[in-house]
């Protein structure tokens, strides 16, 4: 982790960091670019080609793995994977996506594919923010007004700015809301339930409400919450209910959500979820 910043008090400060830089940022990269031009004869450049080769194997096998499990689970409630995956066959390729929430960022962000530059927003890569990502996909609506705009968030994150169904309507901002709704806390659930009981965490994958601490919520029926403010709703609950009910939401034309009821107990297992708390590591000291 390298952190460059022109203000000395944010270094590290909010973050781990191997190798903190003074600077401004545009003048370190052009400074770095220039730099490693100088160095390109002196690099061994077919060993690096060798090391890309062999992460972008590693890539490809991760998402042939990641596929099959989605093909695999074809029940309800639904795997977490499956939201944004139906939202990328739908949506156009330079929609704005938006992910909101802790496992649901993470489900979001392995099983999407950014394909236009600029098109991808989300709370979780700075701070672990929860329910910023209704704000943001406003203000993607109001600054792309010819593009879509679809907003992968949690049960409990979306519960913290439910109101501003009402702000897009009002200003006929036609944001898409897909609530994944597992009815829980997910990351603080799981990081309790490994801290509390971590051997039979492991073997039985969940553990039983009482065992944790108030990391349940009760259902919310997100989709009557949208059409109470004037909004359209839906609920879905099997995998190949997804796409019809986006697909509802745009012709629609105003601000929608899709109440998605997806598996609690695997969605706190999300793909990769060690190394994002690798990344939200708290600082150890200055």
């Amino acid at each position: 982790m390298i952190q460059v910043d022109i203000d000395e008090e944010n270094l590290g400060r909010t973050k781990a960091a191997s190798l903190t830089v003074m600077a401004d940022a545009k003048v370190f990269l052009k400074e770095l670019i220039r730099r490693l031009q100088e160095m390109k004869s002196e690099m061994p450049l077919e060993e690096r080609r060798k090391a890309v080769a062999k992460l972008a194997k590693s890539r490809d096998e991760d998402r042939e793995k990641l596929d099959k499990k989605l093909a695999k689970h074809t029940s309800a409630p639904m795997l977490t994977g499956h939201v944004p995956m139906a939202a990328q066959r739908v949506f156009d390729d330079d929609a704005v996506t938006v992910f909101d929430g802790g496992n649901t960022s993470v489900w979001g962000n392995f099983y999407h594919q950014v394909r236009v530059p600029n098109t991808l927003l989300g709370t979780a890569a700075h701070m672990g923010h929860l329910g910023a990502g209704v704000g943001m996909a406003l203000g993607a609506a109001a600054a792309c007004p010819d593009k879509q705009v679809c907003c992968i968030i949690g049960d409990g994150a979306f519960g913290f700015q439910p109101q501003e169904i009402e702000t897009a309507i009002r200003h006929d901002l036609k944001v898409i809301y897909m609530v994944v709704c597992d009815k829980q806390w997910g990351m603080v659930k799981m990081t309790q339930s490994i801290a509390l009981k971590p051997i039979k965490m492991m073997i039985k994958k969940s553990l039983r409400p009482d065992e944790t601490i108030n990391s349940g919520l009760e259902e919310v029926r997100w989709d009557k919450v949208a059409e109470a403010m004037g909004g359209h709703g839906e609920r879905v609950s099997l995998p190949e209910e997804l796409e019809p009910a986006i697909k509802r939401c745009l012709a629609a034309n105003r601000c929608s959500v899709i109440h998605v009821d997806v598996d609690s107990d695997k969605h706190l297992w999300a793909p990769g979820l060690m190394h994002f708390k690798t990344m939200h590591q708290e600082p150890k000291g200055k």
